[in-house]
Protein backbone atom coordinates (compact mmCIF):
# COMPACT_ATOMS: atom_id res chain seq x y z
CA UNK A 1 0.00 0.00 0.00
CA UNK A 2 2.83 2.44 0.89
CA UNK A 3 4.69 2.14 -2.46
CA UNK A 4 0.92 2.89 -4.72
CA UNK A 5 0.79 6.02 -2.40
CA UNK A 6 4.45 6.53 -3.00
CA UNK A 7 4.06 6.10 -7.07
CA UNK A 8 0.71 8.38 -6.95
CA UNK A 9 2.75 10.72 -5.20
CA UNK A 10 5.13 11.31 -7.80
CA UNK A 11 2.95 11.12 -10.43
CA UNK A 12 0.70 14.42 -8.90
CA UNK A 13 4.18 16.40 -8.38
CA UNK A 14 5.30 15.74 -11.60
CA UNK A 15 1.84 16.51 -13.31
CA UNK A 16 1.96 19.52 -10.88
CA UNK A 17 5.74 20.53 -12.03
CA UNK A 18 4.33 20.38 -15.59
CA UNK A 19 1.28 22.82 -15.18
CA UNK A 20 3.22 25.43 -13.10
CA UNK A 21 5.93 25.63 -15.65
CA UNK A 22 3.35 25.62 -18.50
CA UNK A 23 1.34 28.39 -16.62
CA UNK A 24 4.12 30.43 -16.41
CA UNK A 25 5.44 29.92 -19.64
CA UNK A 26 2.37 30.78 -21.28
CA UNK A 27 2.02 34.09 -19.21
CA UNK A 28 5.28 35.29 -20.58
CA UNK A 29 3.97 34.70 -24.16
CA UNK A 30 0.78 35.91 -23.50
CA UNK A 31 -0.44 38.75 -25.32
CA UNK A 32 -3.73 38.85 -23.99
CA UNK A 33 -4.76 39.82 -20.39
CA UNK A 34 -7.61 37.18 -20.22
CA UNK A 35 -5.29 34.56 -21.30
CA UNK A 36 -2.53 35.83 -18.87
CA UNK A 37 -5.25 35.76 -15.53
CA UNK A 38 -6.32 31.89 -16.97
CA UNK A 39 -2.44 31.28 -17.14
CA UNK A 40 -2.29 32.19 -13.83
CA UNK A 41 -4.42 29.61 -12.64
CA UNK A 42 -2.81 26.89 -14.27
CA UNK A 43 -0.11 27.92 -11.77
CA UNK A 44 -2.35 28.33 -9.23
CA UNK A 45 -3.96 24.77 -10.23
CA UNK A 46 -0.45 22.95 -9.79
CA UNK A 47 0.31 24.73 -6.66
CA UNK A 48 -2.35 22.87 -5.29
CA UNK A 49 -1.85 19.73 -6.79
CA UNK A 50 1.15 19.68 -5.40
CA UNK A 51 -0.04 20.84 -1.90
CA UNK A 52 -2.60 17.99 -1.98
CA UNK A 53 0.03 15.24 -3.23
CA UNK A 54 2.24 16.53 -0.20
CA UNK A 55 -1.08 15.39 2.19
CA UNK A 56 -0.75 11.91 0.40
CA UNK A 57 1.10 10.07 3.11
CA UNK A 58 0.76 12.31 5.97
CA UNK A 59 -0.31 11.68 9.79
CA UNK A 60 -2.30 15.05 9.74
CA UNK A 61 -3.61 15.11 6.52
CA UNK A 62 -6.78 17.44 7.63
CA UNK A 63 -4.29 20.38 8.19
CA UNK A 64 -2.82 19.96 4.51
CA UNK A 65 -6.31 19.68 3.08
CA UNK A 66 -7.84 22.89 4.98
CA UNK A 67 -4.67 24.66 3.74
CA UNK A 68 -5.53 23.55 0.06
CA UNK A 69 -9.56 24.72 0.64
CA UNK A 70 -8.31 28.34 1.91
CA UNK A 71 -5.24 28.16 -1.67
CA UNK A 72 -8.52 27.59 -3.70
CA UNK A 73 -10.72 30.04 -2.06
CA UNK A 74 -7.91 32.39 -2.07
CA UNK A 75 -7.47 31.26 -5.77
CA UNK A 76 -11.26 32.50 -6.59
CA UNK A 77 -11.14 35.50 -4.94
CA UNK A 78 -7.38 36.91 -6.85
CA UNK A 79 -9.20 35.62 -10.20
CA UNK A 80 -12.66 37.38 -9.29
CA UNK A 81 -10.04 41.12 -8.52
CA UNK A 82 -8.03 40.26 -11.27
CA UNK A 83 -11.26 40.07 -14.13
CA UNK A 84 -12.64 43.27 -12.39
CA UNK A 85 -9.63 45.18 -12.93
CA UNK A 86 -9.37 43.64 -16.49
CA UNK A 87 -12.92 44.85 -17.39
CA UNK A 88 -11.86 48.25 -15.59
CA UNK A 89 -8.75 48.98 -18.12
CA UNK A 90 -10.85 47.16 -21.20
CA UNK A 91 -13.56 50.34 -20.13
CA UNK A 92 -10.39 52.64 -20.26
CA UNK A 93 -7.66 51.66 -23.58
CA UNK A 94 -10.36 49.57 -25.66
CA UNK A 95 -7.89 46.72 -25.93
CA UNK A 96 -6.77 43.81 -23.85
CA UNK A 97 -2.93 43.49 -25.56
CA UNK A 98 -0.35 44.85 -22.56
CA UNK A 99 1.62 46.34 -25.62
CA UNK A 100 -1.09 48.57 -26.84
CA UNK A 101 -2.16 49.68 -23.40
CA UNK A 102 1.95 50.51 -22.90
CA UNK A 103 1.33 52.69 -25.49
CA UNK A 104 -1.87 53.98 -25.10
CA UNK A 105 -0.98 54.82 -21.44
CA UNK A 106 1.70 57.62 -22.63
Amino acid sequence: MTALVLTNQIVFLTTATILIFLGIGSMSLSKHLIKTIMSFQVVVIGANLALFSSSLGSEFPVVSDSLLLFSILASASVEAVGIAIIVGVYRKYGTLNPSEIRRLRG
